[in-house]
């Protein structure tokens, strides 16, 4: 059981880029006592950049480490995000394509797979953010739909 200890508290987190175990214990885990003996002898039971300091001021380092660490951590997964979003700008009246959400009825013979994804639509209005009130060519209403669900 130890090595499986070590195994999920030691490795290095990519969005920390520190050991768990480090960030809350603020030395790195020992496997053994003579590992954990040889590195009291040596001083080294922490980073060299925070050898002689108080407890407290220690952790206000990793912390504040922790925090840079992971604020660059969002700011990447945020652009990654942000390149596959898409923004979708309709006006009313205009002729847009909004998903078809249907489903196979075998009882039928109806296979979804081979119907169609999209049909035409007409923006009304633009209801929030990401959503518009849509109508058939008819003038029939369908409902709101997300931006994620029109196609222009």
């Amino acid at each position: 059981m130890p090595e499986i200890e070590v195994a999920i508290r030691n490795p290095v987190h990519s969005a920390t880029g520190e050991a768990p175990f480090f960030t809350v214990f603020g030395h790195y885990m020992f496997l053994n006592g003579s590992s954990y003996k040889l590195a009291r002898q040596l001083r080294s039971l922490c980073d060299h950049e925070m050898a002689g300091m108080q407890t407290k001021d220690k952790f206000r380092v990793i912390h504040d480490k922790v925090q840079k660490q992971l604020q660059g951590a969002y700011e990447m997964s945020r652009q990654r995000y942000d390149k596959q979003a898409r923004t979708l700008l309709a006006n009313p009246g205009q002729e847009v394509f909004r998903r078809k959400f249907v489903q196979s009825d075998f009882s039928k013979s109806f296979n979804a797979k081979f119907a169609r994804k999209f049909l035409k639509a007409r923006v009304v209005k633009s209801v929030g953010n990401n959503a518009y009130l849509l109508e058939d060519l008819q003038g029939r209403s369908l409902g709101v739909y997300h931006a994620k669900d029109i196609r222009l």
